[in-house]
């Protein structure tokens, strides 16, 4: 069995230009109860023993230092605007060198779904459940339970799971998805590279990648205004919140 890591990697550079009209800070600052989503789950990281949170910021990134003050490393991709997230988590990897969980900053998810990784075997695993209804889902073709690819517009019989934004990675398969975006960079001239659709099947590859599924996983980004409402209604008011949220 893997040792378990005690290192996260939270990935909130974005700008969020689809909640133009709803919100226009980091999306990682929305709140729904007592907590923005970061602090939610910083929280819960530091619950199961994360000691190091890097955090990698880049729209309005100042907003960030306030709210994480020495609660996490931050790191900023000062070219968030024309790259993409692999860009991103490409600067955290300048400095975590181990193995870690990465999430994405504007998830609402119930804390099983970090006690589901942190509990596995595999060194290397994605979460998924089953499909929310959400809209711009990325879908999971995991052929038994090992990743093939991540995709938007993956086939019916290919829909394995849908992914949720939080995974377990390894310094090996974080080395290859490096890799991966090296490449990319070389051929395509550009950065705009995803971690999930692009570099992650790119290394899976190469490297075995399983899929832990939680069917019934309770999870939301914000993403839209649809995704708002939606987290607010649906998602929040079933999450484990602190005594008087």
């Amino acid at each position: 069995m893997a040792a378990q890591p005690t290192t996260a990697v939270i990935l909130a550079a974005g700008k969020g230009r689809r909640l133009a009209g709803v919100w226009d800070r980091p999306k990682g600052l929305l709140k729904f109860g007592r907590e923005t989503l970061i602090e939610r789950s910083l929280r819960l990281l530091r619950a199961r023993g994360m000691d190091r949170v890097v955090v990698v910021t880049g729209f309005e990134a100042a907003e960030y230092d306030g709210i994480l003050g020495g609660r996490a490393t931050v790191v900023r991709n000062l070219d968030f605007a024309t790259t993409g997230s692999m860009a991103s988590l490409a600067k955290a990897l300048d400095l975590v060198k181990e193995d870690f969980l990465l999430l994405e900053s504007d998830l609402a998810f119930e804390a099983r779904a970090l006690d589901g990784l942190l509990a596995a075997h595999e060194p290397d695993l994605i979460l998924a459940s089953a499909p929310t209804g959400a809209t711009d889902e990325v879908w999971i073709d995991a052929p038994a339970g090992r990743v093939r690819t991540l995709s938007k517009v993956a086939a019916a019989d290919a829909r394995h799971g849908e992914f949720v934004g939080i995974s377990r990675i390894s310094a090996s398969l974080a080395a290859q998805m490096l890799d991966a975006f090296a490449r990319f960079v070389k051929t395509e001239g550009h950065a705009r590279m995803s971690y999930d659709s692009d570099a992650l099947p790119l290394a899976a590859a190469l490297h075995p990648v399983a899929m832990l599924l939680i069917r019934d996983l309770v999870w939301g980004e914000v993403d839209d205004a649809f995704h708002y409402t939606r987290v607010r209604d649906q998602v929040w008011p079933h999450l484990d919140e602190p005594e008087g949220d």
